[in-house]
């Protein structure tokens, strides 16, 4: 079976990602042609319940050693980077050495950071083992840790040399996993609204049946990539529209001290969002009811409900997006959305405590 190839070429680095079960043949391919050294960095979990998958892996690789991580935000720190970098290090990798994420979106982030700043910046390859991972942040080239309590604070910009997509590894995700996937398809269905129903009815097929189309993870990546092959680095301001949903969201996630999963306080960020053009009057109260409604058969998360809501708006306030102290969001109306928009506080406590009101009659 042949996978699906999607070419990213940004200004600094082009590069494929490989989608299908013989997204692994392409990757062999890249192992088995080198002789230099490979660190493959693992997700504790997948390294358990994915065992098979991971041999396959490793069987042509020649050189190759081997870090196992607990995924967690609170391992998502310099610690860990500095616990990476000393093992490189050690073991003397070299310039023409190469990085192997294998785990989810956390596991990519810290791989990338640690891939760019090591002897100046190194080769480093993705392969996602979560849906969000593999329909988002395992393209674009966004590396980052957490620093002092404040999501992604400390980051690079610094493209893969290749993404290898299986989606094999989504047989053993825990629902929470995949709700946080929907997050991520969730907001590009709201991006571009011609694929709205598209994307709808697949998040459903996910949600219920727990099968992903590969065509999902194309239709995602295509977004993704036509956006970040015009703004690599968030110049122009095109890349801001991927923010959508996260400003809310890394606020939730933060004031939750990260018992929220990433996608799903994306998901509740694009409600907000939702319920926030609303208020704005951006758009009409029955666009945003049909929003509100066509997600209400997801499960959320009981505890966003019990998180402060001025906590919340005080980790927001340390989001990178904003500027001169004023909290600013993207918008999402009915034909385009507004990007950096300001808001006042007063109004976002408001928009906060109406999502709260909003998803009790959600399947909480």
């Amino acid at each position: 079976m042949a996978s699906n190839r999607l070419s990213i070429k940004t200004k600094s680095k082009k590069y494929f990602v490989f989608i299908g079960e013989n997204s692994f043949e392409q990757f062999r391919k890249v192992v088995s042609d080198s002789s230099s050294k490979f660190l493959f960095i693992f997700d504790k979990n997948v390294n358990k319940k994915c065992s098979n998958l991971v041999t396959k892996l490793l069987s042509d690789c020649k050189n190759h050693n081997k870090l196992v991580l607990v995924s967690s935000e609170k391992n998502k720190s310099l610690q860990t980077v500095n616990k990476i970098l000393r093992y490189l290090s050690e073991n003397k990798f070299d310039r023409e050495s190469s990085l192997v994420s294998i785990g989810g979106g956390l596991i990519g982030d810290i791989t990338g950071f640690t891939a760019s700043v090591y002897q100046r910046g190194i080769k480093y390859y993705q392969i996602p083992t979560t849906i969000l991972s593999a329909v988002d942040s395992s393209v674009g080239g966004k590396t980052g840790v957490n620093f002092n309590g404040i999501k992604n604070l400390v980051g690079t910009f610094y493209q893969p040399d290749g993404v290898f997509i299986n989606t094999k590894f989504f047989d053993t995700l825990p629902k929470k996993e995949v709700i946080s996937g929907i997050g991520e398809l969730a907001k590009y269905a709201m991006i571009i609204p011609e694929l709205y129903d598209f994307f709808l009815n697949e998040i459903k097929t996910i949600y219920f049946e727990k099968s992903v189309n590969e065509k999902v993870i194309i239709n995602s990546l295509k977004i993704k990539s036509a956006i970040v092959n015009n703004d690599e680095k968030e110049v122009s301001g095109l890349r801001k529209v991927l923010n959508l949903g996260h400003t809310f969201g890394h606020g939730f996630e933060s004031a939750s001290y990260y018992k929220l999963k990433h996608g799903e306080t994306v998901l509740c960020g694009l409600l907000c969002a939702t319920l926030l053009s609303e208020r704005l009057r951006m758009i009409e109260c029955n666009y945003c009811k049909k929003i509100l409604d066509d997600f209400s058969f997801i499960k959320i998360n009981k505890l966003i409900k019990t998180i402060d809501t001025n906590s919340v708006i005080s980790f927001m306030k340390s989001d990178k997006k904003n500027s001169s102290g004023v909290i600013r969001f993207v918008i999402p109306t009915q034909n385009e959305l507004m990007i950096d928009y300001p808001v006042e506080e007063k109004i976002i406590y408001n928009v906060i405590e109406k999502f709260k009101s909003v998803i009790s009659n959600y399947d909480i």
